[in-house]
């Protein structure tokens, strides 16, 4: 497992963000609507310092932990019971600073299928959720898997901002350059043999009728070995022993390279999604207010995939440009 380190902001930097994403929230900013104004960016050259010491994950690690940066903001109120209840008032001022820091490392989007179409989501166990694989779900571990795996237009960085955590519970990052994998196995991965449908959060009771398009596991892009992961999502279009026989050796090596990475308030980890699969540890709720609350943004760099994946339909769901509110098809 790689060393995780914690890049802790300087003072300066974090009262300097504070006080610009203050006055931005005071002019009526939200998560939604602050990338929308060209008058909300931040301004240089305090958005080139973040840029320069925020950085992107070591192609190694495909990881970064940040801590600091969100400190200066008071807590948003008790974690809701379910995302759509969330006061956008309250929680103003960590939407605003997550989605102006995700802003500083590429191009933010939402799904309109998804939190109602919110660039900010928040990620928070929910009572009817428990033992889903989405992230509204607690009793359950949530398995490894690569962020909205099924489309071809996925982030390439994932963006987690802790709220609150009074149980440690951790994050689980297990990364593809690390996992012991034999050759073989790299080599049928390599086949388009599987489909990955939306999970559970999308609702969308079409995705199995759609057509099954093959796409690859793994791939090589320009860092390194690349992953597309969901088995509790995955649907095999081959009978092929060896090509099963290689998945399950993937999911055996990302448990044996997998790794728990600790979050507390005010914490952001960037993750990169095509290096790096990611989960939850299970827990127990307590639905009272004090329950772990995520805040989370997709990010795309954006860099190259695999040219296959231009064939792709996503199931048809739609990215939201926060910038324009229009809607963006496989861009």
């Amino acid at each position: 497992m790689p060393e995780i380190q914690v890049h802790s902001v300087p003072q300066h930097l974090r009262e300097a963000f504070t006080e610009a994403v203050s006055e931005r929230v005071a002019a009526g900013a939200h998560g939604d609507s602050v990338l929308g104004r060209p008058e909300w960016q931040l301004p240089e050259p305090l958005a080139g310092a973040l840029r320069d010491w925020l950085g992107s994950p070591d192609p190694a690690d495909g990881f970064r932990v940040v801590r600091g940066l969100f400190d200066g903001f008071a807590e948003p109120g008790p974690t809701p019971s379910h995302w759509s209840t969330t006061d956008p008032d309250d929680s103003a001022a960590h939407d605003v600073a997550l989605a102006l820091t995700a802003r500083l490392l590429g191009r933010v989007f939402g799904w309109t299928d998804q939190q109602d179409g919110r660039v900010v989501h928040n990620i928070l166990p929910s009572p009817g959720y428990e033992e889903m694989q989405v992230g509204a779900s607690s009793t359950v571990p949530l398995a490894w898997h690569t962020e909205d795996g099924f489309h071809p237009s996925r982030a390439d960085l994932l963006m987690l901002a802790c709220i609150r955590n009074p149980d440690d519970i951790g994050t689980r990052l297990a990364g593809i350059r690390r996992a012991p994998l034999p050759a073989a196995a790299v080599e049928q991965l390599r086949r388009p043999a599987l489909v990955i449908e939306p999970d559970d959060s999308y609702e969308d009771q079409d995705a199995a009728h759609e057509e099954r398009i093959g796409m690859a596991t793994v791939w090589d892009g320009d860092e390194g070995l690349c992953v597309r992961y969901d088995p509790s999502y995955s649907r095999a279009l081959t009978d092929d022993p060896a090509f099963a026989e290689a998945y399950r050796q993937l999911g055996e090596a990302f448990e044996e390279c997998g790794f728990i990475v600790p979050l507390r308030p005010g914490d952001l980890l960037i993750v990169d999604n095509d290096a790096v699969v990611h989960g939850r540890v299970a827990f127990r709720a307590r639905y009272d207010g004090s329950d772990r609350w995520l805040k989370r943004v997709l990010v795309r760099a954006p860099r190259v995939r695999p040219h296959r994946e231009l064939l792709e339909h996503g199931y048809h769901q739609v990215r939201v440009d926060p910038e324009n509110r229009l809607v963006t098809v496989n861009a």
